[in-house]
């Protein structure tokens, strides 16, 4: 019988408790609360019953050995699994929807990466479980882990995807090994391959520097090393873990405990007490990364997380250090720009990371830096349609240490909230705002001064200097303004989208936790402090982007608190140039100045760093 090791006992029955707490007899699942939109469901601020939550309780409840929760787990996975669609004529075959409320036909769009998500747990069932659950239950399994293969198989994602790249490997992998079928196998296979010969060549993986993704490909690699027989599966898996972790611990910054952009894909700002905990486990809990906000992930019962020995020491100190990486990205984020940079500069007293070039979706993380040790600060660069990320949002940014120089522009064809789920039609939107932000959160103590084109933010730890150099909009000047998170919430209040930052609910319980805790990762969405470019601020209307006689904005950022010595910018047919020269170093950007299609702007931006002759 396969039961939680003795030592992690009492953390997964605490984490049971919550879960147990949420749990609906109707439903068969624990409750949830979504609070505001996200991609591919029309459901917000209503109680949800999640399908993947539904299988990882499940999973969780076979660990603790007890007749009880055996039983609940059967009744669980009956219910969770009888959702798939397994009609092999469906698009949507083999997956599930993402809440037992909204069927696959009412979402927006239905998300194929399920079978990927649902598939690997029904494999800690049938792996670990197997001589505990029913005959009957264990064959219904079987299928279900067999149609969610043919729709793996089927949709045949990119090795550019890497999370569902190599979580779809590991599963047909497994499912492979498990149910003796050679081919499903060789195409797991193969599919690693595919992974491990574009990572080899360039150094990185396409999702580049994800917590969210980085940590889901770690999973999974350790899952093929610990399950997988194959040796040349099992030599691309190490290879593959031995990148992963090098490059989470090249961004990691111990003095402030953050996981370092930039990144391709992230969800948070400051590092949370989970991705924290995660850390702390592969280093099998020798540095309390997390501390007293340790919470242990029942999937880690199903594997062996283990970080290298050589990487272990920049968990626990900073070596000052530039971590940079030029890469081809394949779908990439301007889909005509093939090839991408990305640098992190770390020290002790703070880090600063940016992509030479980056759309704003809500997801990148352009011009990421902190500062302050454990009481974290940090300071993120964005572009906002109607006061949430715009994926059609371009920065352009050269960076010398902890000094930016960065244009602000847009593409007229790219995503609007999404990359590529809702792409902008006719080069039009419809706006009653526009901004380009720099924002600080976390535990700051200052605030932002502006005199004219400069603006300075003063802690009692930091000063950071801001100069807009150029900026324009349809022919008009913009300028600075400073707000906060208490005057955006306001203003959201009386609009409807459902896509926000933050929700006022939610704030009001981190604040609680905040209270109580007093951490920075909750801090983060309690209150911010923006310097926003104001770009078009009214009533709402259409906008083409297209017909807009420019839309940019040039602006030189500084950790250290200090101007370049001189600072330039100008535009010239069609063109934003803008440079800076710093004690050894000079900077410059090239962007369009008006909004173009991305395949147009791939042809035009240029990002440069030259050392100046002595």
């Amino acid at each position: 019988m396969y039961i939680i090791a003795p030592e992690n006992r009492e953390a997964l029955m605490k984490t049971l408790a919550d879960m147990n707490a949420r749990y609906s007899e109707e439903w068969k699942c624990p409750t949830s609360y979504l609070s505001k939109a996200n991609y591919h469901t029309r459901l917000a601020r209503s109680e949800v019953h999640s399908t993947t939550e539904a299988f990882r309780y499940a999973a969780a409840l076979l660990l603790t050995g007890e007749e009880n929760d055996r039983r609940r787990a059967e009744e669980v996975l009956w219910h969770v699994a009888s959702l798939q669609d397994t009609d092999p004529t469906n698009a949507t075959y083999g997956i599930w929807s993402w809440y037992m409320e909204e069927p696959l036909s009412q979402m927006s769009p239905p998300d194929w990466n399920w079978a990927d998500f649902c598939g690997r747990e029904i494999l800690k069932v049938l792996e670990h479980h197997g001589d505990r659950i029913s005959h009957s239950l264990y064959v219904f399994l079987e299928d279900a882990l067999r149609h969610a293969c043919l729709s793996i198989y089927r949709r045949n994602v990119r090795f550019s995807y890497t999370n569902i790249s190599i979580m779809g490997a590991y599963v047909t992998l497994h499912a492979g090994q498990l149910l003796s079928w050679p081919w499903l196998f060789g195409y797991g296979a193969q599919r690693l391959k595919k992974q491990w010969e574009f990572a080899m060549k360039t150094g990185s993986f396409s999702e580049y520097n994800s917590a969210t993704y980085t940590r889901v490909a770690i999973e999974c690699l350790t899952c093929i090393h610990d399950v997988i027989r194959d040796p040349d599966v099992l030599r691309m898996a190490d290879d593959l873990l031995d990148l992963a972790w090098r490059t989470v611990a090249a961004h990691f910054h111990a003095p402030t405990k953050q996981w370092c952009g930039p990144n391709a894909r992230s969800y948070m700002w400051l590092t949370d007490a989970e991705t924290l905990s995660f850390l702390e486990e592969g280093l099998e809990r020798t540095v309390p990364l997390a501390g007293d906000a340790y919470t242990f992930t029942p999937d880690w019962a199903y594997m062996r997380l283990r970080c290298p020995e050589k990487y272990r020491g920049a968990f626990t100190a900073c070596t000052p250090h530039d971590e940079a990486l030029s890469f081809r990205v394949m779908g990439a984020f301007v889909e005509a720009l093939e090839d991408a940079y990305a640098l992190c500069h770390m020290e002790e007293d703070y880090a600063l990371a940016s992509w030479g070039v980056s759309t704003t979706w809500n997801q990148r993380r352009n011009l990421l830096g902190y500062w302050g040790g454990r009481e974290t600060r940090f300071i993120n660069a964005s572009i906002l349609h109607n006061r949430y990320d715009f994926s059609s949002g371009l920065l352009t940014t050269a960076q010398k240490d902890g000094h930016a120089l960065v244009i602000a522009d847009m593409v007229s064809d790219g995503g609007d909230t999404h990359c590529n789920l809702d792409m902008i039609k006719n080069e039009t939107i419809r706006a009653y705002d526009l901004r380009v932000r720099i924002e600080i959160g976390g535990c700051y103590d200052g605030h932002w001064e502006v005199d004219g084109d400069t603006a300075v933010f003063t802690d009692s730890v930091r000063r950071i200097v801001v100069r807009l150099k150029d900026a324009s909009f349809d022919g008009h000047r913009p300028r600075f303004a400073v707000t906060d998170s208490e005057e955006e919430s306001a203003l959201l209040e009386t609009h409807a989208d459902l896509h926000r930052r933050f929700i006022p609910a939610d704030r009001e319980a981190l604040r609680r936790q905040v209270t109580t805790q007093n951490s920075a990762s909750l801090q983060q969405e309690v209150s911010r402090s923006y310097l926003d470019v104001v770009w078009y601020e009214g009533e709402e209307k259409e906008i083409n982007l297209s017909k807009l006689k420019d839309a940019f904005a040039v602006l030189y950022v500084s950790m250290d608190g200090v101007l370049p010595r001189a600072l330039d910018a100008r535009v010239e047919n069609g063109m934003v140039y803008a440079s800076a020269e710093l004690e050894d170093h000079a900077l410059s950007v090239r962007a369009p100045a008006k909004c173009v299609s991305r395949f147009d702007f791939a042809a035009a931006h240029q990002v440069q760093q030259d050392r100046r002759k002595s």
